[in-house]
């Protein structure tokens, strides 16, 4: 399930070391788009209403928001408006123990924005 549907939790996986991943699915090359990043924040507020409302906790009673991670899965390293939008989200989640995370397909590592490796 794409981006696209914010009402469809895409995945919910565990770390080796017990942590929950959130994981957001986008199967679409980015396309620069008001559009795309907007269902792209539609998507990660739902991730958030169902984690912070305790939907979350009442299906995974282990699951705490301490080490949730926020997980965006994608073909392709984001474009530049996703990339403007992952350091305020990042700084947003960290006071509550959460991260926000990218996986490009095929990539062994979690992508890093070049951008804020050199800041």
């Amino acid at each position: 399930m794409p981006v696209e549907d914010p009402l469809v939790i895409d995945l919910l996986a565990r770390e080796s070391d017990g942590r929950f991943l959130l994981v957001m699915v986008e199967p679409r090359p980015w396309d620069g788009s008001d559009a795309r990043l907007q269902q792209l924040q539609d998507k990660v507020n739902a991730y958030l209403a169902y984690a912070l409302d305790g939907q979350l906790a009442r299906e995974y009673p282990d699951a705490g928001l301490a080490g949730l991670t926020l997980l965006l899965r994608c073909i392709e390293p984001p474009d530049a408006m996703v990339r403007g939008l992952v350091p305020p989200l990042r700084a947003a989640l960290r006071p509550l123990g959460m991260h926000f995370e990218v996986q490009v397909e095929g990539e062994r590592e979690r992508w890093r924005d070049p951008d804020e490796a050199a800041s």
